[in-house]
């Protein structure tokens, strides 16, 4: 079938439908039928839904870092705990 793809389910999903079941796979732990039912989900939601999950995305991609000191998530370069004066600087908490 041009332009579609066949998924190993047998069924051929076009464009922008498929292409979000492929992004939606990529993802760690999600095989094809789970992105296909996320899929399906979002095209049924509310779309203030989608739009709020969208939103989230793009501010974590925006504005989340990896901690300088220890590697954890942060919205600053340094986390809250390790810019904590109180910290000791030479531990380091696992």
């Amino acid at each position: 079938m041009p332009g579609g793809r066949v998924r190993h389910d047998g069924l051929v999903y076009e464009g922008v439908v498929q292409d979000l079941i492929d992004e939606l796979g990529r993802l760690p732990g999600v095989g094809p039928k789970s992105a296909q039912r996320m899929a399906f989900y979002l095209l049924a939601a509310d779309p203030a839904d989608v739009t709020r999950l969208q939103e989230a995305l793009q501010r974590v991609k925006d504005g989340v870092v990896f901690c300088a000191i220890c590697g954890t998530v942060s919205e600053k370069q340094t986390c809250r705990i390790c810019a904590d004066p109180r910290r000791e600087p030479r531990v380091v908490c696992v």
